[in-house]
């Protein structure tokens, strides 16, 4: 049988029987890889059950401080990746500390999994971003174990499971209806349009695992190192109180941060 990692670096596999549509085409090659993933996923796991996606999110709900702790393990290894201490990784840093920790990959790879979780496209890994990457490399069996490491994939695969649950059409990517559903099961129909937006920057009508992922580390809580900072100086502001400005200065802060990232998080 193949192998995760053959199936996501480009070997062949058959289309999935039973699709009900075809119409979501994978804008990337890495989301293309994702797809053939998650559909022979699917198809080694049939037990015939369906998954209530509102029941599994109030389970794992419960879990989110322990998946952010888990998440974080992931920081002081970015950080001590980020050569430069510029609070991103570039392409070159990447690439040198996949081959310092092991990892088996062709640079062509390493670039496509680059550029796939390089989400806002500025040629820079944030954290969040980076996290995504060491999910992924869970997935195709590329990138060695680091220390907390088993913690991080129990945190990632509780993501998957959310993520299938959603995935009502079996296309191995979200559709905005199924998860304004979800969002209105829980609770949250004044904000769904809004949720739906930062779950799908780009707005094409579907949420890939690569977003969806992305998001579930606000969900849980996470924050990437620049909104640590902003949050940093807006807390500076409000306690410099000789400061007649602050007033306007933390509300001015705080408004960009919003627009950067409003936050998704549910409780």
């Amino acid at each position: 049988p193949e192998s995760r990692q053959s199936i996501i670096m480009g070997t062949c596999l058959s289309s999935r029987k039973g699709v009900p549509k075809e119409s979501y085409k994978p804008g990337t090659d890495l989301e293309k890889r994702l797809q053939k993933v998650i559909s022979a996923y699917r198809g080694e796991s049939k037990d015939g059950k369906v998954v209530d996606s509102k029941a599994l999110f109030t389970k794992m709900q419960l879990k989110f401080p322990k998946f952010k702790l888990a998440f974080e393990s992931v920081r002081n290894l970015y950080k001590s990746l980020d050569e430069n201490n510029d609070g991103g990784m570039d392409m070159s840093e990447f690439e040198k500390a996949l081959r310092q920790h092991g990892a088996e990959m062709s640079k062509k790879d390493i670039e496509v999994l680059f550029q796939g979780v390089d989400i806002n496209g500025d040629k820079m890994l944030s954290f969040k971003e980076f996290s995504v990457c060491m999910a992924l490399g869970y997935v195709v069996n590329t990138i060695p174990k680091f220390s907390g490491s088993e913690k991080f994939v129990e945190a990632f695969e509780a993501a998957f499971s959310m993520f299938l649950s959603y995935d009502k059409s079996h296309l191995g990517v979200i559709e905005h209806e199924h998860m304004l559903t979800a969002f209105r099961e829980m609770g949250q129909t004044s904000v769904a349009e809004e949720r739906l937006k930062e779950l799908d920057p780009d707005n094409d009508g579907y949420i890939t695992f690569i977003e969806f992922l992305t998001a579930f580390q606000e969900w849980v809580g996470v924050e990437d190192e620049e909104d640590m900072n902003e949050s940093k100086n807006i807390i500076e502001v409000k306690c410099d109180d000789s400061n007649q400005q602050a007033p306007k200065e933390e509300k001015k802060r705080k408004k960009k941060h919003k627009s950067r990232s409003s936050g998704v998080r549910f409780g």
